[in-house]
């Protein structure tokens, strides 16, 4: 099932080949990630603050600086500050990360 109607109208931008919805607030951000439907979706690895996350609909496969986890639909995760990690998104995986930073510079916003 795809994003409700209500997220599916935030500013949107991209994170690698993944559509992101973007609900920004003066210190922090939601993103509603969602993976095209043919291809999987790589994200390099980086660092940045604390995040946490769930997968709505399909998986996430994680490297948190070289330990390998498995994120099913219905599973969350959390990842430390400045810990180095990877994602790679399954074809169609939705998933809702929360950052105490701004991650995605949305077109005409000052930062």
């Amino acid at each position: 099932m795809p994003f409700p109607e209500s997220i599916r109208r935030l500013p949107t931008s991209k994170l690698a080949e993944a559509t992101v919805f973007v609900h920004d607030a003066p210190t922090s951000q939601v993103l509603f990630i969602e993976a095209p439907a043919d291809r999987e979706v790589v994200v390099p690895t980086h660092t940045h603050d604390v995040e946490w996350g769930f997968v709505v609909e399909g998986e996430i496969t994680m490297d948190l600086n070289g330990r390998i986890e498995r994120h099913p639909a219905g599973s969350q995760h959390w990842i430390p500050k400045d810990l180095p990690h990877s994602f790679r998104f399954a074809p169609g995986t939705m998933s809702v990360h929360h950052f105490v930073e701004k991650r995605v510079a949305l077109p005409g916003a000052k930062r």
